[in-house]
C-alpha cells in the first residue's frame, strides 16, 4: 500500500561527527558548483532546483545533521518551497477550522430545531483536506525528476565523507 505523506523523509548514518560532516559538506558545495542552488546555516543545508526550471511543485531538500553514538545522522526531507508549504498549511488549518466550527454550529442549530445549514461546512472542509492531499500527490509526481536531481546532489556532497 502506498503511504500518503506530504513531505517524504529519509535518514542516512554518517561515520563523522555532525559538525565535521557539515563543514566538509559546505566545502563540497563550492567544489561541485552548487552554491547557486543551496544554502547552509548551522547544521542545516537546503538544496534547491535552479530558478530557471523551478515550478510551483518543485521540491527543495532540507538536510539536518545531528550527533549519534557512532558518528552522526543525516535527516533529509523533501518539501515544497516554504511559501508554498505555508499556503498549503493555511488552507489545511482553515479547512479543519471550518469542519470544527461548522460541526459545532450545525449541531447547535439542529438541537434548537433550526435548519442545520452550518453542517455543510463539514463535508466542504473535508473535501478541501482531501484536495490538499491530492494536490500534494500530484506535485510529488510532477516534481519526481527534480527530487532525483536533488538526491544526486546530496550523493555528490556525501562522496568521500
Amino acid at each position: 500500500m502506498t503511504e500518503i505523506r506530504l513531505r517524504p523523509t529519509f535518514e542516512i548514518t554518517l561515520p563523522l561527527p555532525a559538525d565535521i560532516a557539515v563543514e566538509r559538506m559546505r566545502v563540497r558545495l563550492n567544489e561541485v558548483d552548487l552554491p547557486h542552488c543551496s544554502a547552509a546555516a548551522g547544521r542545516c543545508i537546503d538544496l534547491r532546483v535552479e530558478e530557471e526550471v523551478r515550478k510551483v511543485w518543485s521540491p527543495h531538500l532540507s538536510i539536518q545533521l545531528e550527533d549519534a553514538p557512532k558518528g552522526s545522522t543525516l535527516y533529509g526531507r523533501y518539501a515544497p518551497h516554504p511559501e508554498v508549504w505555508t499556503f498549503f498549511m493555511f488552507l489545511y488549518f482553515a479547512a479543519a477550522f471550518a469542519v470544527l466550527l461548522g460541526g459545532s454550529w450545525g449541531y447547535a442549530q439542529w438541537v434548537s430545531g433550526e435548519p442545520a445549514l452550518a453542517l455543510w461546512a463539514v463535508p466542504a472542509g473535508l473535501l478541501v483536506i482531501v484536495a490538499i492531499h491530492l494536490a500534494g500527490a500530484v506535485g510529488r509526481r510532477l516534481g519526481m525528476e527534480q527530487m532525483y536531481t536533488l538526491r544526486d546532489r546530496l550523493e555528490r556532497l556525501l562522496a568521500d565523507l
